[in-house]
């Protein structure tokens, strides 16, 4: 006979305790041994709690392999049903043997109802590291008990496989959202609402009377990056750094030909280049910038109020000022096709017209980062990686309503990129390379996405799996933030990012006026509605677990323990340096700062 202590671990989240009761089996080379009851006198694994409990093993088993729990629900639950459906958040098991040094089973799962749970000790295996065949079988059952939990569909033709499941409810135990998340997102959610409830704006579907009736909109949570946003919109400068530093910095590329469709002349840009040069002396130079929304050409738009929404698909030029100046627009084409109905738009045109056009390319910029930048790269994309890892890896791996596309639009939008989509475009160094904007000042999203991505890129070697791990986890992490977390900042105020439009593009100059400029912008309550999403959106609802935070110890080894202490360091240095710089700044670029980037998606 032997004498084994078991020191057990329960979460301390809301409702991580049980009454039911939990036995072990410990699994060895030579047996394993029968259910050990894990019982004191009075109430076990409460909620937080870490227990010792003393069993007696009645045969040798042999070097312990593996770890099987047990969880029962008490005698008479039958008369109290949720007793019998009582979940349980273990954490981990410890398991010291009569003599020698304690197992550590990590566990962070829930047990929901009766049923047992094979643990493996904690030391990080790849397959051809289990050398016992039952470690070989229990790797194998694993994988093939979460194949069958986690089952791929296709959402719409076109989409990344998601997971198969009908509605949030049906969601497994085991993907629970956190309590406190949950809650805080729902009281936030009702307070917005009755406040614009009781401003009488969710109701209103008729235009703005003027820009001065916006305000009392913008002075819903306004935020520093908000306001800045509100005074310097219709600045030329903050126009074009938006492409830079805003919720879509992925699209802007150096333009070393004009294309074809877009006839841009040196007459027309002249005022702004200045004397002494030319538009092919600066696309030589490389001074010269484009951004092309040609994905959204003839897109399928949406109906709000029984009206049909317009989409535009522009062409953006734009200029480095030699010596470090801001970047400005030079010229705005709003389709993909020129012609005497497909004017260039100018900073030198009647103000409104330009306003117009600029505010055209805004919601262009709505509409393809919501689609593509945030829900297709950083929502759809990263629940086929967490897909992939939960059918593929054992855990002892070392490893739309009120906008102007709608469901529809937003879809086709998803299955056209999809079609264009590349391994390279995921990675951050080579789409920087690719898009060749190394060296543009002010880009900040690049600055911090490229210290946070910290990786040299070289799945044939280490290397190249490196790199691709490194892409999962920037893209579940820092990208997400990036394009996320300021979605409030640009869009409280609405005319600087509308996210539908009630009059088509103009096919002419001299057309606008500031009535026409109101009428084309996004009725009131499409924009509440909005404005509403994105807040509750751009916001943390509580239960942070910053980039570089693991509650979940499923490491034992000293050697990864030190790398993810040497990861949390460089994160902060990181950190120290992007406050640091953002001093010197009238509008701090905060999006990549370590300690507001989620660990994952986590909203």
């Amino acid at each position: 006979m032997a004498e084994f202590r078991v020191r057990v671990s329960t979460g301390e989240a809301f409702g991580a305790g049980t009454w039911n009761k939990v036995s072990v089996s410990i699994v060895g080379t030579q047996g394993e041994s029968p259910r050990l009851p894990l019982d004191h006198l009075g109430k076990e694994f409460n909620a937080g709690a870490e227990e010792d409990f003393q069993v007696m093993l009645p045969e040798d088993v042999g070097p312990v392999l593996l770890l099987r729990v047990h969880k029962m629900p008490p005698a008479m639950s039958c008369l109290l049903r949720p007793l019998a459906q009582d979940a349980w958040f273990c954490r981990w098991f410890q398991l010291t043997p009569p003599q020698g040094s304690p197992f550590l089973f990590p566990c962070y799962q829930w047990l929901e109802g009766a049923g047992s749970l094979v643990l493996r000790e904690g030391t990080a295996k790849v397959s051809w590291a289990d050398h016992h065949p039952l470690l070989q079988q229990q790797r194998q059952q694993e994988l093939q008990a979460r194949q069958e939990m986690y089952q791929w569909k296709a959402y719409n033709p076109g989409w990344p496989h998601c997971l198969d499941e009908k509605s949030v409810k049906d969601l497994d135990i085991n993907i629970k959202y956190s309590t406190a998340k949950n809650a805080n997102f729902y009281l936030r959610s009702g307070s917005a609402f009755v406040e614009m409830k009781i401003k009488g704006l969710l109701d209103r579907k008729g235009p703005w009377r003027s820009l001065n009736e916006m305000k009392r909109i913008f002075n819903f949570r306004k935020t520093p990056a908000a306001e800045y946003t509100f005074e310097h919109w219709q600045e030329d400068a903050f126009f074009a750094s938006q492409f830079l530093n805003g919720l879509n910095p992925v699209l802007i590329r150096r333009c070393h030909c004009l294309p074809k469709n877009f006839p841009v002349t040196d007459a027309m840009v002249a005022s702004v280049l200045g004397p002494g040069t030319s538009l092919q002396a600066e696309l030589e130079k490389g001074s010269l910038f484009l951004v092309d929304h040609g994905i959204l050409s003839n897109i399928h738009t949406n109906v709000i109020n029984g009206r049909p929404q317009f989409s535009a698909a522009p062409m953006t030029l734009l200029y480095q000022r030699p010596g470090g100046g801001p970047l400005l627009p030079l010229a705005i084409q709003l389709s993909q096709t020129p012609g005497p109905n497909s004017p260039i738009f100018l900073p030198s045109d009647d103000k409104w017209d330009w306003l117009l056009a600029k505010t055209w390319v805004r919601n262009a910029e709505f509409s393809f980062h919501e689609a593509l930048t945030h829900l297709l790269h950083s929502h759809l994309l990263p629940e086929v990686f967490t897909l992939a890892t939960l059918r593929q890896l054992p855990h002892c791996h070392p490893l739309f309503k009120s906008t102007g596309l709608g469901i529809g639009g937003f879809s086709e939008l998803i299955q056209r990129s999809m079609k264009q989509l590349n391994y390279s475009a995921l990675c951050l160094p080579e789409d920087i390379r690719t898009r060749g904007v190394e060296d543009i000042p002010g880009y900040y999203y690049r600055d911090d996405g490229l210290q946070i991505w910290g990786i040299p890129s070289s799945l044939e070697t280490r290397e190249a799996l490196v790199r691709y791990v490194t892409m999962v986890i920037f893209t579940c992490s820092a990208r997400h933030s990036a394009v996320s977390a300021g979605q409030f900042d640009s869009c409280a105020w609405m005319p600087n990012l509308p996210p539908s439009m009630q009059l088509p593009p103009p096919t002419s100059k001299s057309q606008a006026t500031p009535e026409s400029f109101i009428n084309t912008l996004p009725p009131v309550n499409a924009t509440c509605d909005v404005i509403l999403t994105l807040w509750l959106l751009s916001k943390e609802p509580g239960d942070p677990r910053p980039l570089g935070t693991y509650p979940d110890e499923h490491f034992i080894e000293e050697a990864p323990r030190r790398s993810i202490a040497t990861f949390q360091n460089r994160l902060a240095q990181i950190s120290r340096d992007i406050q640091e710089r953002n001093r010197g700044l009238a509008l701090p670029y905060t999006y990549l700062d370590p300690p507001i980037i989620e660990n994952s998606v986590s909203i």
